[in-house]
């Protein structure tokens, strides 16, 4: 299958396919760590220095890790530092 039908493939639910509630509803909980498993993720937009973000890239570059993973370290680090 190429790319062209896969890009078809996942279009078929049209326009709600790609829309997801942005509001949690009240019978979800908080999501908290469990140990031994994946904790899922979150998609967040924020604007930062071009500088910080090149910077970091290249550091996920030379240790073979995503930008995320990078970003995800560095919150968790400052959390711990900050006490929270």
């Amino acid at each position: 299958m190429g790319k062209s039908d896969l890009l078809k493939d996942s279009m078929k639910g049209g326009l709600d396919g790609l829309l997801s509630p942005t509001a949690k509803s009240r019978t979800e909980k908080q999501a908290m760590p469990i140990s031994g498993k994946k904790e899922p993720a979150v998609h967040c937009n924020f604007v930062i220095d071009k500088s910080i973000h090149t910077r970091m890239k290249y550091l996920a570059i030379e240790k073979g890790m995503s930008l995320k993973d990078i970003v995800n370290e560095a919150m968790r680090e400052y959390l711990e530092r900050n006490g929270k």
